[in-house]
C-alpha cells in the first residue's frame, strides 16, 4: 500500500462513525488487536477517501450509499473492492465448510462470503455481485431447483408478482430470490448476536432461510421476524432484556434502526449526579417476535388488473404484541404519572427479499417524552405483566386497552385524555341504560371492599362523568385544572380496573358484552 497517509487514526474515527464498528473492524481485518500496521492505515484512508470522493460530507443520505460503488465487483480480479481492501489490510480469504449437498445451499455460501462486506455495510442483496461468478451460479441453481418459483428455462430477469401477509406486493425476479435470502438470514444472524455478526454465523443462518423459500413456493406459511421499536423508557444496566412467552424486549441495536434515519431526534435529561439520561426517537428499546407470514406467487398481472391480495396478517400479529408490551408497561407502573411509552416504528422482516415492511410513527405528534430509567423491580413487574396479558381475551374487552394507551400517550389535551378513559370504563362494564349508576357501581364493587369504599368510589366516580358530560357538551364554564383533575382519576381508576379484571378476574373475559359482565359483577 503507498496511499499517503494524512491523519490516519482520525480516519478510522470518522469511518467508524459513518459506517459502524462491524464493517470497519471486517474491512481492516482488526480481529481484536489495539495497534494499526501500516497496511491497515493505509486501508482506513482510502475507505475515508472514498466516502468522501463519492457524496459530499453533509449531504443526509443512507451510510452506504457512501461506498456502494466499492461493492462492485473488480473485473480484473473477480473479487470484490472490498474484498481487496480487507486483503490489503492482512485478512485472510475467507474458509468455506466443505459444500453441503444442496447445490442452491452450496452457491448461497459463496455468494455471501464474497458479498459479505457489502452486507455489513448495510447495502442489502439486491444490488451486491451484479455480473460475478458467484451470482450466475446461485441464479443458476435456484432456477434448476424444483422446489423454488422458476424453471431451468427462466432467464435471470423473468419475474413472478409476489403478494405478502403483509399487505406488500411487488415483481420477484430470479436474479434477486437469491441476494433476497441471504439478506434475509444476515438480518437474522445481525438480531441474534449484539455485536456485528460473522460470517460464520451468516452461513449457519442460511439452512433456515433456504427452507422457508422452499416452504412458501410451496404454499405453506413460514414464521418470520418483525421488530417493533419503543422511545422513552430505559431499562435498568443490570437487565437489559425482558423475557415474553412470544419472545422479548430489549435494548435497541444499531441494526434496527438502520433503516429509520428520519427518527434519530434526541431527548436528554440530566440527572441530579450531573449524568444524562438519553431517549433515541428511534427507539430506545425493540420489541422481537416471530409472526406468521404467506406468500402468493402468480404471473405478472397485465396492465390495468392487480391480483387478489393477502390480509396483512403478519402485521397484525406485530401490532397486538406491541399493544399488549405498552398496556403491561401501564399496568405494572405504580407512579400515577407514567412516563410515556411511544412506538416509533414496526417491520416484519420478508424472509425471501431484502427489504422489509415498515411503519413509522411520527414523534412529534406524541406527547412529549422525558427519558426514564427503570429500576430492576420496575422492570421484573413489567415482565410479569407481559406474561400475564399473554393468551388473554383482550378483544372481549373491545376498545380498552387502545384508548387507555391513547389516554395516557397520545393525548395532549386533558379534554381528549379524559374522555378516552372513560370509554375504558364503558368497555368494561358499559351499558345500554342507566349508565352511569351501572358503569361506576359496577367499578365500585370491582375496586372496594367495604359499603364505605364503595360509596365514596361511586361519588367521585359520579363527578367524573359529570365533568365528562359538561365538556362534551360544550361548558365553556369549566375551568382546565378541574378538567385535569378529572382526567387523572379517570385515568387511574381505569388502569386499576384493567389490572384487577387481567390479573384477578379472568373469568369476566369469558362475557363479550359489556353489560353481561356488568350483571355479573353487581349480582354476584
Amino acid at each position: 500500500m503507498t496511499a499517503p497517509l494524512e491523519d490516519p487514526a482520525a480516519d478510522e474515527v470518522a469511518i467508524r462513525r459513518l459506517f459502524g464498528d462491524g464493517f470497519v473492524d471486517w474491512v481492516l481485518a482488526v480481529d481484536g488487536q489495539p495497534i494499526r500496521t501500516p497496511d491497515q492505515r493505509s486501508v482506513a484512508t482510502l475507505v475515508h477517501r472514498a466516502s468522501r470522493g463519492a457524496i459530499p460530507e453533509g449531504v443526509p443520505v443512507p451510510a452506504y450509499l457512501r461506498l456502494s460503488h466499492l461493492a462492485m465487483i473488480n473485473p480484473d480480479t473477480g473479487k470484490t473492492l472490498l474484498n481487496e481492501l480487507r486483503l490489503a489490510s492482512g485478512g485472510a480469504e475467507p474458509v468455506l465448510p466443505e459444500p453441503p449437498d444442496d447445490m442452491v445451499l452450496a452457491a448461497l455460501h459463496v455468494w455471501a462470503a464474497e458479498n459479505f462486506g457489502g452486507l455489513l455495510l448495510g447495502e442489502g442483496g439486491f444490488s451486491l455481485g451484479w455480473g460475478g461468478q458467484a451470482r450466475e451460479r446461485m441464479t443458476r441453481a435456484i432456477a434448476e431447483d424444483p422446489a423454488l418459483p422458476f424453471t431451468i428455462e427462466s432467464a435471470p430477469m423473468d419475474g413472478l408478482f409476489h403478494i405478502t401477509s403483509a399487505g406488500t406486493g411487488g415483481g420477484l425476479q430470479l436474479a434477486i430470490l437469491g441476494p433476497g435470502i441471504v439478506a434475509a438470514a444476515f438480518r437474522h444472524a445481525s438480531i441474534r448476536r449484539v455485536g456485528a455478526p460473522k460470517l460464520d454465523d451468516l452461513l449457519d443462518e442460511l439452512p433456515a432461510a433456504l427452507n422457508a423459500a422452499r416452504e412458501l413456493y410451496a404454499g405453506k406459511a413460514v414464521h418470520t421476524l418483525a421488530l417493533a421499536g419503543l422511545s422513552g423508557v430505559l431499562l435498568p444496566e443490570e437487565k437489559q432484556e425482558l423475557s415474553a412467552p412470544w419472545g422479548r424486549v430489549r435494548v435497541t441495536l444499531d441494526s434496527d434502526n438502520r433503516h429509520v434515519d428520519s427518527l434519530r431526534d434526541l431527548t436528554s435529561m440530566s440527572l441530579p449526579d450531573g449524568s444524562q439520561l438519553v431517549s433515541r426517537g428511534t427507539g430506545d428499546l425493540t420489541v422481537e417476535t416471530s409472526v406468521p407470514w404467506v406468500s402468493k406467487f402468480t404471473n405478472p398481472p397485465t396492465e390495468g388488473e392487480f391480483p387478489s391480495g393477502i390480509s396483512s396478517t403478519s402485521c397484525s400479529h406485530l401490532e397486538r404484541r406491541v399493544q399488549d408490551v405498552r398496556l403491561a408497561f401501564a399496568l405494572a407502573m405504580e407512579d400515577p404519572h407514567l412516563p410515556p411509552l411511544l412506538p416509533t416504528w414496526a417491520k416484519v422482516e420478508n424472509p425471501i427479499a431484502d427489504s422489509t415492511g415498515s411503519t413509522m410513527t411520527e414523534i412529534a405528534r406524541l406527547r412529549q417524552r422525558t427519558p426514564t430509567r427503570l429500576s430492576v423491580e420496575q422492570a421484573e413487574e413489567w415482565e410479569r405483566w407481559i406474561a400475564v396479558l399473554d393468551g388473554l381475551a383482550l378483544e372481549n374487552l373491545g376498545h380498552a386497552s387502545q384508548r387507555l394507551l391513547r389516554a395516557i400517550t397520545e393525548r395532549q389535551d386533558p379534554v381528549d385524555a379524559l374522555v378516552d378513559a372513560v370509554i375504558v370504563w364503558e368497555s368494561i362494564f358499559g351499558t345500554h341504560s342507566e349508565i352511569t349508576f351501572r358503569v361506576c357501581a359496577s367499578l365500585a364493587r370491582l375496586l372496594c371492599q367495604t359499603l364505605e369504599a364503595r360509596l365514596a368510589f361511586m361519588k367521585q366516580a359520579k363527578g367524573v362523568y359529570t365533568m365528562r358530560s359538561k365538556i362534551v357538551h360544550g361548558a365553556s364554564d369549566v375551568r382546565m385544572e378541574k378538567i385535569s383533575e378529572s382526567r387523572d382519576v379517570a385515568v387511574q381508576v381505569a388502569i386499576a380496573a384493567l389490572r384487577t379484571v387481567l390479573r384477578d378476574r379472568p373469568d369476566l373475559l369469558a362475557f363479550t358484552d359489556s353489560g353481561k359482565r356488568s350483571e355479573h359483577i353487581m349480582l354476584e
